[in-house]
């Protein structure tokens, strides 16, 4: 194992308007947001409103499949919550974790939630006219195109497709899983800057939205370091606006680190990297200088989780994943465009690494279930509970398991249960750097998915940027670290959301 160092950029890694973006849009009925069709008899079909219905599907369109077990709403119901991204395809996008199914009235749960409703915050317009598609080519987004859109998950990947076979590549295709994507966003976010060190405050108010892909349930992450990754931002009020401004919204495959291994941090050691399995793709590209992907493991659930009677479980710091990523915008000539840096916590995954186990993956809710003896042992069989000296000892579990290790095996609950409270609802976005050299140039640049060769005109494969035509690269101002989102759940309750999730 490799050690590694934390991030610069005074980030510390922490230890602890109507929805276009889901609504099945025809030229004649759309669906709302419980998902109940409602006829608009104002916006007619014709070449200037088509259906959207009849776009094309982008490979994301059918990843979700419901878990019988758990989840009452259908798949093809689900499939009605999309929008039509720039290329006109359709993709998925963020919808409630429940909806009003109208092909028998019922509610029904879909068992998995994207996070934040996009449309309360300050950025949606922005986001959504940038991700209209111009189904008329008239160079203008009417607003039956504008309605049709919304947060396109998945598009990045759909563009990688068309630039590996534009120029030839083969086997680096990526397409990730539909629960994985996650929205967060703040309005308002007042900036501090770094005198000496320490926070200052810094009259600056920013609008941040964020969507990541984020699996924190199975094995995939631990080797995979490629992730569509969507950051927009806009600061543009306060007395330091006019110095400081800047308006972003990049729509990436990031780096999360290195593929073929997450990092570990280590108790006594810190951060450090281990190989972990075979990426997807295998092809893909190297980190840069961002931690990436610290994933939880048994030696932290050691350290933190497992207590004495005398001592509570730190599940904050036992049981806390936190990728970092460092991405920039570079122009042909290889002159960085933009650059940010968010960090995306998640405070409940469904699984940490544990090399012991078959496939180096085990279960965040049998930590209620299991315990170490006075020879650090760890016990499992609900007979030999009473020789347990440390065990995990935190609402958590008391909440479910209030036998703990004594529970018997049939009483336990799956990983995947809705009760389990390890289903990753609970997550927070840090934030940097948001750094732009972009003086009197254009405000729209095309780049390969990767965020490279950015230039004014599209190509196969590429993706469109906005980078505001500033340069607040040369400020000799150093920003402190912002974080939101920490302090919500994305998870009613009763919304019956679950791992995987």
């Amino acid at each position: 194992m490799n050690r590694i160092r934390s991030p610069a950029l005074g980030r510390a890694l922490p230890v602890g308007a109507s929805l276009a973006a889901m609504f099945l849009l025809t030229g004649a009925v759309s669906v709302s947001c419980s998902g109940d069709p409602a006829l608009d008899p104002t916006r007619p079909p014709g070449s200037s409103n088509p259906s959207a219905t009849n776009r094309p599907a982008s490979a994301a369109i059918g990843q979700w499949f419901p878990n019988v077990a758990y989840d009452t709403c259908t798949q093809a119901f689900h499939d009605t919550f999309f929008v039509v991204g720039p290329d006109g395809k359709r993709y998925p996008t963020w919808h409630l974790s429940t909806a009003v199914d109208p092909a028998n009235g019922r509610e029904c749960t879909f068992g998995h939630e994207h996070g934040r409703d996009p449309r309360e915050s300050v950025l949606w317009e922005f986001a959504r006219a940038h991700f209209a598609f111009d189904a008329d080519r008239n160079g203008v987004i009417d607003p039956g195109e504008r309605d049709a859109s919304g947060i396109p998950f998945g598009y990045v990947a759909e563009q990688l497709i068309a630039f590996n076979a534009a120029n030839g590549i083969f086997d680096s295709n990526r397409i990730e899983d539909h629960v994985g994507y996650k929205i967060a966003w703040e309005n308002s976010l007042r900036r501090e800057r770094l005198l000496n060190g320490q926070p200052q405050l810094f009259d600056l108010l920013c609008d941040v939205l964020t969507v990541v892909h984020q699996e924190s349930h199975a094995a995939e992450s631990l080797a995979s370091n490629l992730h569509q990754l969507t950051y927009a931002i806009d600061c543009n009020r306060g007395a330091e606006a006019a110095r400081s401004s800047v308006k972003m919204l990049a729509n990436v495959m990031a780096t999360f680190g290195d593929p073929a291994s997450f990092v570990a941090n280590v108790p006594g050691s810190g951060f450090t990297a281990v190989p972990f399995g075979v990426a997807q793709p295998a092809t893909s590209t190297a980190g840069g200088a961002e931690l990436g992907r610290v994933i939880p493991t048994i030696d932290n659930v050691r350290n933190d989780i497992f207590v004495p009677n005398t001592q509570t479980s730190n599940f904050s710091a036992g049981l806390l994943e936190t990728w970092s990523s460092a991405v920039s915008l570079v122009k042909q000539d290889g002159v960085e465009l933009a650059a940010f840096d968010p960090a995306f916590t998640v405070f409940s995954p469904a699984r940490y690494y544990d090399p012991n186990t078959i496939d180096g993956i085990a279960r965040a809710i049998d930590l209620c279930y299991i315990g170490l003896d006075a020879a650090g042992q760890l016990i499992d069989d609900p007979t030999r509970a009473g020789s347990i000296v440390r065990q995990t000892r935190a609402v958590e579990c008391s909440s479910i398991a209030a036998s703990g290790p004594a529970t018997a095996r049939s009483a336990r609950i799956a990983f995947d249960h809705p009760r389990s409270p390890f289903n990753g609802c609970r997550r927070e976005v840090t934030f940097t750097t948001s750094a732009v050299r972009n003086s009197g140039g254009a405000t729209i640049w095309n780049t390969d998915p990767y965020g490279r060769a950015a230039r004014a005109s599209t190509f196969a494969g590429s993706v469109k940027q906005h980078v505001s035509a500033v340069d607040n690269s040369t400020q000799g101002i150093t920003l402190a670290s912002k974080t939101f989102g920490g302090d919500l759940s994305n998870c009613a309750s009763g919304s019956g959301v679950h791992a995987p999730n």
